[in-house]
Formats: C-alpha cells, structure tokens, sequence
C-alpha cells in the first residue's frame, strides 16, 4: 500500500513519537517532583521521606486534617501499623512516668483514655482488642495491676 515507507522508518516515527508523549506525561505530572528533587538534591526515590512525623501531624491525617505534604508532592499513605507504632510509643512513655512519679489509679486511667481517644480510628479497627491486650499487659508490667483488658476496653469510650 505505502511503498515508500519502510518498516524502519515506520519504526522510527512511532518510537520518535512515544518519545515525546511519554515525555509530556512525565513532565505534566511530576514536574514539580523533579523540580524539588534537583533542587533539594535528593534522589528522586527517596522523596516523600521527609523524616519522622510530629505526633499530632498522624492524627490530623487520620481525622482529615488537611494536605501536610510539601506543594506538589503526593502525600504519603499512614498505615493502620504505623499508627498503632505511635500508640505503643505514647503508651509506654505515659506508663513510665505515670510509675516514676507514683500515679494513682484514677491518674493513669484518665491518661490511658487520653491517649486511646486521639485515635479514634483505632476505635473500630480489627487490631482492637490487641491493643487492648498490649495496655492491659503493659500496665501490669509497670505495677498498675488494677488494668486488664476489660478496663482497657473501656478506655475506648468517649468521655
């Protein structure tokens, strides 16, 4: 039919063309990725990886707080595992002043359902009743014998 096209040049054409389609993608869609990384210097993989995450700025993803990435970046998924991380943190860090300052029944619980209650995603997640266990089971370890995971249950509740 065309015979002063050959398989060759046709060839050419269409990569010559993928070419720069593809490099209009690209560039529509991760310019401002591409500008940061030069700018920033950082390879282009590790973007996004800006460091740990204040403590308040999870709940606020969790809760629909607003966009924290930088402009123009995608912003990072926070997983269920990475939350219940930060809880097992806050946790443990409450037990071990609540032990070194000789809290009370009341103080320790009332701090535990502070906690609880920043994340109330957790609330209705199937990892639940293991984060209940892991309270119950720290609590006891820190001397607060009172906490099981009956009382840890109720933590849940809003006040």
């Amino acid at each position: 039919m065309f015979t002063e096209i050959t398989w060759a040049a046709y060839l050419r054409v269409t990569a010559a063309a993928l070419f720069i389609y593809y490099t209009i993608l690209l560039l529509k869609f991760y310019f401002p990725q591409i500008r940061a990384a030069a700018g920033a210097g950082a390879p282009f993989h590790s973007m996004g990886n800006a460091g740990p995450a204040e403590p308040n700025a999870r709940s606020a993803i969790m809760e629909g707080g607003g966009n924290l990435t930088p402009a123009g970046e995608f912003p990072q998924p926070v997983t269920d595992y990475e939350i219940i991380e930060e809880l097992v943190d806050r946790v443990k860090k409450s037990l071990i002043e609540a032990f070194e300052s000789k809290a009370d029944q009341q103080t320790v619980t009332n701090g535990l359902k502070a906690i609880v209650n920043d994340y109330p995603l957790l609330g209705q997640s199937t990892f639940r009743p293991s984060i209940n266990e892991f309270i119950a089971t720290e609590s006891q370890q820190h001397g607060f014998t009172f906490m099981n995971e009956t009382l840890a249950e109720t933590l849940w509740q809003k006040a």
